[in-house]
């Protein structure tokens, strides 16, 4: 197995063969028959009326994307308040998610945008 494989959740070449024998012998799937239009408007009550639960990771996956591009756009233009801003939200984020090194590291880098901020008077 490789380096990066054994690393990253890679498949071993025994399971890839193993799983592409299964899918040969495997029956063919029957035909699915089609939901009639009173089906299809109850999925879709149903649907809007309950998020699924991946909708919660995935604004919050949106929300760090959003910051992290505000945070290096900002950085870019000197533009230091937002930097921190935008640092310290990242580690709000972390916090939110239980991951205290994360967090960490997000508040480490907020407090070096401060420090590096010429325009802000030190104390």
């Amino acid at each position: 197995m490789g380096l990066f494989s054994s690393l990253f959740g890679g498949k071993k070449k025994d399971e890839a063969k193993a799983e592409v024998s299964a899918k040969a012998a495997a029956p063919p799937a029957a035909k699915a028959v089609k939901p009639s239009a009173k089906e299809k408007s109850k999925e879709k009550q149903a649907a809007s009326s309950s998020a699924p639960a991946g909708a919660v990771a995935s604004t919050t996956g949106a929300a760090q994307v959003k910051l992290r591009l505000k945070l290096a756009a900002s950085l870019r233009t000197g533009e230091h308040a937002a930097a921190y801003q935008a640092a310290k939200g990242l580690a709000d984020i972390q916090a939110k998610a239980g991951r205290r090194t994360g967090e960490r590291i997000w508040r480490q880098e907020a407090e070096r945008i401060l420090a590096r901020d010429t325009s802000r008077p030190s104390a």
